[in-house]
């Protein structure tokens, strides 16, 4: 027999069935909640590392990129500073000899370069001696009679060979001269031992398009030439005794000076002329001997017992030519990541 009281007893019971089944629910809800959590934490942390990797391998594979970019670069630069004789010949060699080839007009600047170059390569205890290549049909008398000085006192420290490969003329044969012996290629043209200034006369033009000079000068000889007239005899005279006559007595003496000769010596082969290297009427006056330049580095080969190097020296002043390289490895967002983690 159902009671009231087994009723309510029953019902406790039945709740206190239930109620740990649903504390149950709710605990393993909870556990599993936690557990999926968790593997969705390593999943994204996984995931972050792979990137990361990804990131870093990247990075790398940029580093060596660029590093062969800047190798193939400095393999260019270098190969065009080598062709456009930026930096001369490269040689390692202990036993050297410089190689200076003067193939332009004489002028002050110019040959100022060629001095600074000359005292450099006598600062190298690797240098030897220096071939001098003549290529020069002259210019200024001022600027030969320096380089000619210096050759002369550059002798005194380190031996000089003076080679003529195509023309040494005017100035140009006032500097070679400085040097015993001068050899010369057959073909080569010296001399020109004269002085000579240009003078053109503009007047005709002038009045066609109604330009005419005015100036002011004191002094009878203040200007003595102009552009716009003929030369007078006597502005011609005084241009002569004063300017000319002097500046070629001296070019004269100077040659006979650096050749060991007398004035009137080489007065008979002055005047202006020029000649073929190898005509008799020259030889042992302006030339000492006809060569060519592979046997004249021969003959200095073979006056060493060591083997030698000929590097030529640079006397072109070009600007420098370096391409800019900007890069980004994004390295700094890989450490500030990797920091991070």
């Amino acid at each position: 027999m159902i009671t009231h009281y087994n009723l309510i007893n029953y019902s406790i019971k039945e709740r206190d069935l239930q109620e740990p089944k649903e504390y149950q629910r709710v605990e393993n809800e909870e556990r599993n909640y936690e557990r999926e959590l968790f593997h969705k934490k390593e999943e994204v942390h996984a995931q972050e590392i792979k990137s990361l990797k990804k990131q870093i391998f990247i990075s790398n594979l940029k580093a060596w990129i660029i590093g062969i970019i800047l190798i193939a670069e400095i393999v260019f630069i270098a190969t065009y500073f080598n062709k456009s004789g930026v930096f001369g010949d490269v040689s390692t060699s202990p036993n050297k000899i410089a190689v200076i080839q003067y193939n332009r007009e004489v002028t002050e600047e110019y040959t100022t370069t060629v001095m600074e170059k000359m005292d450099a390569i006598l600062e190298d205890d690797t240098f030897r001696s220096v071939l001098f290549i003549m290529g020069s049909p002259g210019g200024s008398p001022t600027a030969s009679e320096e380089l000619s000085e210096y050759l002369k006192e550059f002798q005194k420290e380190m031996n000089v060979t003076m080679y003529v490969d195509s023309i040494a003329a005017s100035g140009g044969y006032y500097i070679a001269s400085a040097v015993k012996p001068l050899i010369a290629n057959k073909n080569a043209i010296v001399g020109s031992i004269g002085v000579i200034m240009p003078h053109y006369n503009f007047g005709e033009l002038a009045k066609k398009v109604g330009v005419e000079e005015d100036f002011m000068a004191a002094g009878k000889f203040k200007k003595p030439i102009s552009m716009f007239a003929k030369i007078d005899d006597e502005n011609r005279k005084y241009m002569t005794e004063n300017l000319l006559q002097p500046t070629y007595d001296n070019f004269v003496q100077s040659v006979a000076d650096n050749r060991g000769l007398t004035k009137e010596q080489i007065l008979a082969v002055a005047e202006g002329k020029i000649f073929v290297a190898n005509v008799p009427e020259i030889r042992g006056v302006l030339v000492d001997e006809i060569s060519s330049l592979y046997k004249v580095k021969k003959q200095i080969r073979e006056s060493y017992e060591d083997e030698i190097d000929f590097v030529r020296v640079n006397l072109d002043k070009k600007e420098s030519f370096f391409p800019a390289v900007k890069v980004d490895l994004g390295l700094d967002r890989a450490l500030h990541n990797l920091n991070r983690q």
